[in-house]
């Protein structure tokens, strides 16, 4: 029981760590603004399956030519605490929806463009990973607020439960 509780306790930091050296990361092409939240969890898995470190930072991304697009950032690590079994399938699906959402000051949020991203067979051959899911770019209008936003649904392979819907937190605005 220690073991586990310390173990999620060390995830818990790590992922808020990560969160936090994403939400500052910028490239050359790309201004962003990213979650400052976790957006991670901890997922148990059945029989020998490790449990699965999950993050998604969600950004909107200030592009050139007067472009704007949302952007999920999945990130997944299997814990191997040498009983487990790294090599077995995890999930029968896993897809991640990333989103544009703008909206007039004051306003709700209203989805501009998305799309939907299948890592299933990505999660289910590495042990660890990143991936990037991006909504297609949008001309930015700079009299409404701009967001990025994400869902993840997944499906964990022999837990007889169905598909979980995980709706993440998403980016701070940008106007």
């Amino acid at each position: 029981m220690n073991h586990n509780l310390f173990r999620a306790s060390a995830v818990g930091a790590a992922v808020v760590a990560l969160s936090g050296v994403i939400s500052v990361s910028q490239s050359a092409s790309a201004a962003q603004t990213c979650t400052t939240v976790a957006n991670g969890r901890i997922q148990a898995m059945p029989g020998a399956i490790p449990e699965a470190q999950l993050s998604i930072p969600t950004c909107i991304e200030a592009l050139p030519d007067n472009k704007v697009r949302g952007r999920a950032g999945l990130h997944w690590d299997f814990i191997n605490d040498g009983q487990s079994d790294l090599a077995g399938k995890r999930f029968t699906s896993f897809k991640v929806t990333a989103r544009l959402e703008s909206r007039v000051p004051g306003g709700t949020d209203i989805v501009v463009t998305s799309k939907t991203c299948d890592v299933t067979t990505d999660i289910n051959t590495a042990p660890t990973g990143d991936l990037v899911c991006l909504a297609p770019s949008a001309t930015l209008d700079p009299k409404r607020q701009w967001s990025g936003d994400a869902t993840a649904v997944y499906d964990i392979e022999g837990d007889a439960k169905g598909p979980i819907t995980w709706q993440l937190t998403g980016s701070p605005l940008m106007s």
